[in-house]
C-alpha cells in the first residue's frame, strides 16, 4: 500500500502483540516513534524502496525479540541507531556503519545472514574484529562506499567463517585476496565493481567447494582471463556480466 504523505500512522504502536511487520515497497518516508511499543516483533522489514531517505526514530533497540531485520537502503544522514542489544537477530540486511556502530555486531552471535554497507568512518581493524565474532554466518554481503579509505587494506580481511556458504563483495581492490583468506566451504561468490587488475580465476578456481561465480559491473578490468586444468571441480554456474575490458578468455581442457 501507499501511505498518505509517506507517513506510517502512529496508531501502529497500538498493535503491541504484533510479531510480523513488512513495509516492503510501501514508500514510507517517516516511521512513528510509537513503534517502540512493538516489543514482541520477530520480523521487521523496513526496505520501503523509495528514492529518498527514510526517517527512522531510534526505537529499534527496544525490539529485543527481533530475529529478522531489514533496514531501509537510504536513511537521513543524522540517523543514529543503537542495535547492540538485538542479540537474537539471525538475519540483518542493509546495516550501515554510517548510521550504526560496527561494534554493535559484536554481540549478534546468532547472525546467519548479514549485509553491511561500510562508510569512511569505519576502520578496517574494527570491521575485522567485529565480524570475527560471528561464527554462525552463512551469508555475507559487504559493500564499500565509493568514498571509503579502505581500498589498500582489503587483503587484510580474513573471511574464515567456517559455515559461510555465500559471499558478495562490492569492494574496490586491485587483486583478489589469497584463497586462504576465504571461507573453507564457500559455495557461491559474487564480485561487483571491484576493479581488479589481476585475473581472479587462479585464486577462485582453487576454492574447491564453489558451485557458482558471478563477475559483474567491472569486477575485473583486465583483458585476459584463464581457467586452468583441474580448476573449479564443482562449479555449476558462471556469470560474466558487463566486463567491457575483457578481450581473451582461455578455458583449458579439464577446467
Amino acid at each position: 500500500v501507499k501511505f498518505e504523505g509517506g507517513k506510517l500512522s502512529s496508531s501502529i504502536g497500538g498493535l503491541i502483540h504484533l510479531r510480523f511487520l513488512s513495509l516492503y515497497k510501501a514508500g514510507v518516508s517517516h516511521l512513528p516513534s510509537t513503534m517502540r511499543n512493538l516489543k514482541l516483533l520477530l520480523y521487521l522489514n523496513l526496505n520501503v524502496a523509495i528514492h529518498e531517505p527514510v526517517h527512522v526514530p531510534n526505537v529499534l533497540k527496544e525490539m529485543l525479540e527481533l530475529r529478522n531485520l531489514f533496514l531501509p537502503w537510504l536513511m537521513h544522514d543524522k540517523t543514529k541507531l543503537g542495535l547492540g542489544d538485538l542479540v537474537n537477530l539471525e538475519e540483518l540486511w542493509f546495516f550501515s556503519t554510517q548510521h550504526s556502530s560496527v561494534t554493535d555486531l559484536l554481540r549478534m552471535t546468532k547472525l546467519r545472514s548479514l549485509s553491511v554497507s561500510l562508510s569512511k568512518r569505519c576502520t578496517f581493524e574494527t570491521l575485522s574484529s567485529s565480524l570475527r565474532q560471528l561464527r554462525n554466518l552463512e551469508t555475507l554481503y559487504l559493500y564499500f562506499s565509493p568514498k571509503t579509505d579502505m581500498v589498500d587494506y582489503v587483503g587484510e580481511l580474513v573471511l574464515d567463517f567456517i559455515h559461510l556458504k555465500e559471499l558478495v563483495l562490492a569492494v574496490h581492490m586491485s587483486k583478489i585476496p589469497d584463497q586462504h583468506q576465504f571461507p573453507p566451504l564457500l559455495e557461491h561468490i559474487s564480485l561487483f565493481n571491484c576493479g581488479m587488475e589481476e585475473d581472479p580465476m587462479p585464486i577462485l578456481e582453487k576454492l574447491l567447494h564453489l558451485k557458482s561465480v558471478e563477475l559483474s559491473y567491472k569486477a575485473f578490468v583486465g583483458r585476459r582471463m584463464v581457467c586452468s586444468k583441474g580448476g573449479f571441480p564443482q562449479l555449476c554456474a558462471l556469470e560474466i556480466y558487463k566486463q567491457s575490458e575483457l578481450e581473451e578468455w582461455i578455458v583449458e581442457e579439464g577446467s
